[in-house]
């Protein structure tokens, strides 16, 4: 799977605890636990006077191809000491939004997120802003079962938007299971099971799946839980999510024709293999402990 080819020693682990949440659960550095949601608060009010989801771009289909520049302003690097392990995304000026297999049992000092970066392998090209680290809140991740796979980073200072850094959305409704939608998944990960990370940011356009339709493919069907959401095409795989993805944003046009994280790339049986779409932490479960969560970030009005 994804998260043990990325940081392989995280496969050590394992837990038995059950999906509520525990104390556990919580900050690896300081901070507070709140469960999944079940309906959307919203009583924390913007205080940015900016907007979020909109690309650089016009849509455009794509399948597995290389991104223009700054394409995805959202979308962060998470590094751990000089290793590339996970991408993010940026949800307001404080917090960025990843996999909780991507930080859990690592020292949250030594995170780095790199914002605005095109070309990772490009020597001469320097990101337009990096942030650390100064609080990792894990949500109540079970190696076990892969559920309760997000975790929130909190920067050590807010980040100051420009064209190539903004956020993006997130849902306004907890009761869309976007089945059917058409989806984007971006990221700096691998174009091929064995191939290596890829140096620019590429995307590829999904189609969401049913969770009765993916627990239809060839995975276990008590593998998908209800926090989960699939992605891809299960009887073609000629486009996935793969190693180095992890954390990443599956994204889908809203009817404001900006974009909304909907979900956070997980896991998977390989890449792209038939049979097997892409798994997701569905980020519609956890929206009021998100914003429980990330109350010393600004988000934008609009």
């Amino acid at each position: 799977m994804w998260l043990c080819y990325l940081f392989c020693f995280l496969c050590v682990f394992s837990s038995s605890s059950p999906l509520s949440p525990t104390k556990d659960d919580l900050v690896i550095s300081q901070g507070s636990f709140r469960g999944p949601s079940h309906h959307v608060k919203r009583e924390i009010l913007p205080c940015e006077d900016c907007g979020c989801g909109e690309r650089n771009e016009e849509p455009r289909v794509v399948g597995g191809m290389e991104s223009n520049v700054n394409s995805f302003p959202w979308l962060g690097r998470l590094i751990y000491v000089k290793a590339f392990g996970c991408a993010a995304s940026l949800i307001n000026d404080r917090f960025v939004i990843s996999a909780a297999h991507c930080v859990k049992g690592f020292m949250w000092f030594l995170f780095r997120v790199k914002f605005g970066e095109h070309d990772r392998c490009d020597k001469n090209q320097q990101a337009l802003m990096t942030r650390y680290l100064v609080k990792i809140i894990a949500h109540n991740f079970t190696l076990s079962d892969l559920s309760n796979d997000i975790a929130l980073l909190m920067l050590n200072k807010p980040v100051e938007y420009s064209y190539a850094v903004r956020p993006v959305c997130l849902p306004t409704t907890d009761n869309n299971s976007y089945t059917s939608k058409t989806a984007i998944v971006a990221g700096w990960g691998a174009m091929n099971e064995t191939g290596k990370w890829s140096c620019t940011v590429r995307e590829a356009e999904l189609p969401v799946l049913s969770n009765e339709a993916c627990r239809n493919t060839n995975y276990n069907a008590t593998k998908i839980k209800e926090v989960m959401m699939c992605a891809g095409f299960p009887e073609t795989a000629h486009k996935d999510a793969c190693t180095g993805d992890s954390g990443g944003p599956l994204i889908t046009e809203n009817e404001d024709h900006m974009y909304d994280l909907i979900g956070v790339v997980s896991w998977g049986y390989g890449c792209a293999r038939k049979g097997y779409p892409g798994v997701y932490t569905r980020v519609t479960k956890y929206l009021d402990w998100i914003r429980d969560n990330t109350q010393e970030g600004c988000y934008c009005k609009y």
